[in-house]
């Protein structure tokens, strides 16, 4: 059975090796606080943020050993090709990715807007140099050209702003599909040992024990391949089974059009064209009330990877 170490997946023997001394038979010690601890004591005070004013030496202290730990059980699992579940990645959720888009807007928008404003300055002070001095051509025609090279510095600053926002955009997206990618690919380290061998009993199996097999396996779309295509096979008719086996062979289809929904609305805050960039770069826009919105339907899919689980002190 699957373990969790400091919020990753593990099987037994990794656990194991960081609960308990094998040469003492005791609970391992961390060093906390100038404390001796257990793991799942380090485990609470590495995400117990309200404690940080109370005690910040045992949250600090805490979250070393918890990035410690969680660094060498990617090294060791990456060592032997693939772990139980799943690689660590950037996020636990597909939804944090989303998020990143928004901490990406929330930075590029501004910028935008500001760009635009030191460009409407520009533009206000050579019509007033028209109508003011009409009669000084040799002053306008400097000014002319002091107004023709801000419009050239503006165009360049948008383009420049475009190009650094896709880039962080795509930074972000390398992260998304890598995880997608994952997550839905038929993987062997991922197989519920007891669940196949029962798969392959030829037990007959009752709808609802099949219904509790499918609620054991929402986040791992390898079973729920695995569990719908038995069904499929032996005849057995039940619309939870075929439901969930249809989410997971989608293969991240409705998670991939939700980014790019998303990405677009951020290029959009960017734009050349004022219009479109004034709409979409406001602070409270449509793409704050749109962006929340695609989060939270996609925190609703049925078949979506495990948030982190918390901790408590026993």
């Amino acid at each position: 059975m699957n373990k969790l170490v400091c919020g990753m997946v593990v099987d037994e023997d990794i656990y194991d090796k960081y609960n308990w001394d094998k040469q003492t038979g005791m609970r391992r010690k961390y060093t906390l606080g100038g404390q001796e601890r257990s793991l799942d004591i380090v485990e609470f005070y590495s995400t117990a943020e309200n404690c940080k004013v109370f005690y910040p030496e045992m949250v600090a202290d805490a979250k070393k050993i918890a990035a410690q730990i969680q660094k060498e059980i990617r090294e060791y699992y990456a060592a032997k090709d693939g772990r139980k579940e799943y690689v660590a990645m950037k996020h636990d959720t597909f939804g944090e990715y989303l998020a990143d888009l928004q901490e990406i807007h929330a930075k590029v928008a501004p910028e935008r807007t500001a760009l635009k404003e030191k460009m409407d300055l520009a533009k206000k002070r050579w019509e007033e140099n028209q109508r003011e001095f009409k009669n000084d051509e040799h002053f306008l025609a400097r000014e002319k050209v002091k107004f023709l090279d801000a419009q050239e510095e503006y165009k360049n600053s948008v383009k420049e702003l475009q190009r650094r926002t896709q880039e962080e955009i795509q930074a972000v997206q390398a992260e998304y599909e890598k995880h997608v990618t994952d997550f839905y690919t038929a993987n062997g380290n991922r197989l519920d040992d007891a669940t196949v061998r029962l798969l392959n009993s030829g037990i007959k199996l009752t709808d609802a024990e099949i219904k509790d097999m499918v609620n054991q396996n929402k986040s791992n779309p390898t079973m729920l391949r695995l569990i719908s295509d038995h069904c499929d096979k032996q005849g057995i008719g039940n619309d939870m089974t075929r439901t969930y086996g249809v989410l997971a062979r989608k293969a991240g289809s409705d998670e991939r059009e939700a980014f790019k929904v998303i990405a677009d609305m951020v290029e959009k805050a960017v734009s050349e064209n004022e219009t479109t960039s004034s709409i979409w770069s406001k602070e409270e826009s449509h793409f704050k009330r749109l962006s929340d919105q695609q989060i939270g339907a996609m925190g609703a899919f049925w078949v979506k990877p495990e948030a982190t689980q918390t901790y408590t002190a026993e």
